[in-house]
């Protein structure tokens, strides 16, 4: 599990008020945060539909009241990077490209696993009615990941607006 979502000073020194787990582990808790676990394999065929839909839910709440929520999984590279993904496209209106460059700009080793990506672009094709990353894969190397995923000129002032 995460050790960020377990670590009192981690926790403190970032403000987090809730920390919703993705996966079957369940992370050590810190007095005075909210937790909240959603199962998710790791797994291709895995559907995210019922696990990002509670999620989104999770979060909203968790801001409604001025709160910030870590999400989390156990390596931080495909499960909780998908969920987070899927929130902003879901709830920000964003593109698949646009949400997923802000994820792996704030943690390049990410890399939802195909089945998710393709999900991910499932989702992206009924919200929105096109497909903004065309790639199947995510490329492995993290230079070429940031490459794709580079920070269009002005969008820093946009996810600091959405953090």
């Amino acid at each position: 599990p995460c050790s960020a979502a377990s670590s009192a000073v981690h926790l403190a020194s970032n403000c987090i008020t809730h920390v919703l787990s993705i996966g079957s582990t369940p992370s050590p808790k810190v007095d005075g945060v909210v937790y909240r676990r959603l199962g998710l394999k790791d797994d291709g065929s895995a559907s995210l539909e019922l696990t990002v839909n509670t999620a989104a839910e999770i979060i909203k709440e968790a801001l409604k009241g001025s709160g910030r929520v870590l999400v989390h999984c156990s390596a931080g590279i495909s499960r909780s990077p998908t969920v987070v993904t899927a929130y902003l496209m879901k709830e920000k209106g964003m593109g698949l490209k646009e949400a997923l460059g802000v994820v792996v700009r704030a943690r390049p080793q990410v890399s939802p696993n195909s089945g998710f990506l393709r999900q991910l672009k499932d989702m992206e094709m009924d919200l929105w009615g096109v497909e903004s990353l065309v790639e199947d894969e995510i490329p492995r190397r993290e230079v070429e990941r940031l490459a794709l995923f580079a920070e269009p000129r002005g969008s820093q002032e946009q996810v600091n607006f959405l953090l």
